[in-house]
């Protein structure tokens, strides 16, 4: 069975969300959001109907999916725990929220979770991400995973525990790379060079980290004992103290490490 489907939140994840359930031949319901004019507007592109008032959730579908912020989890549930009365399944889409914030309020709920960085303009290939589900029972996971299946062929069964193992591991490879990036890009516009020039560099990093474990491909500086490059690289740093600092820090583990090779 297709099931229909309401999503609470019309954010990156929601109206990403939305499209993709729709394209794949899901029925959708309602679209919510405070915001009146995007509850329409998402909700048009999916042939639902768009709400901006949470007691306005009609009791008509099989799923309620919430793709909100994760501060607001918690509010929402207790605010829609009525449909729990409809025996309904409500499931968030947050890589850090346990699923038991749902307890108490609802009798069959989960986890809906998509491992990627959701852009409002930019396109969503839903062929290469990871979904991961979850459900407080094995029907509701089993439910849970084949309409991720629908839409995804990247499906994983992964607990709570698990999930919040694996977010902090996320904010490492997307959020502090990116915070790296914008360093660099930050010190290359201060010295007129383009960032283009870096971004095959970004590109063999992340082809080498897909192909082999990243400890076995480290390089630079510190990895060779360079203690010549380190220094100037120090000494241009001092005009950006913030960046030194994560540089030296860096460059100690790595340090560590080699000189943890050279006795094994």
């Amino acid at each position: 069975m297709i099931p229909s489907i309401t999503i609470v939140g019309a954010g990156n994840v929601g109206q990403h969300l939305a499209k993709r359930l729709y394209a794949c031949g899901h029925t959708l319901r309602q679209i919510f959001s405070r915001t009146p004019a995007k509850a329409a507007r998402v909700a048009q592109a999916v042939g639902a109907r768009g709400i901006s008032r949470l007691q306005d959730l009609e009791p008509d579908a099989d799923l309620y999916i919430l793709a909100i912020t994760d501060d607001a989890t918690a509010q929402v549930t207790q605010q829609i725990a009525f449909l729990n009365a409809h025996q309904k399944t409500v499931v968030h889409t947050s890589g850090s929220v346990s699923s038991e914030v749902f307890r108490g309020h609802f009798d069959h709920y989960g986890i809906f979770y998509p491992l990627q960085t959701f852009s409002a303009e930019k396109a969503v290939n839903f062929e290469q991400l990871p979904f991961c589900i979850y459900g407080n029972s094995l029907a509701i996971q089993a439910g849970l995973m084949r309409l991720a299946q629908s839409i995804c062929p990247n499906v994983y069964a992964v607990d709570d525990a698990q999930r919040g193992v694996l977010h902090v591991a996320a904010v490492l490879v997307n959020n502090f790379t990116n915070r790296l990036y914008a360093m660099a890009h930050h010190i290359c516009a201060d010295h007129q060079l383009p960032f283009e020039l870096l971004l095959p560099l970004i590109r063999e990093t992340v082809r080498k980290a897909s192909d082999t474990p990243p400890d076995q491909v480290q390089t630079g500086p510190a990895m060779r004992g360079d203690l010549q490059t380190i220094a100037r690289h120090q000494q241009f740093l001092q005009q950006y103290p913030n960046y030194l600092q994560l540089y030296n820090l860096f460059t100690e583990q790595l340090e560590t490490i080699a000189a943890q090779r050279l006795v094994q």
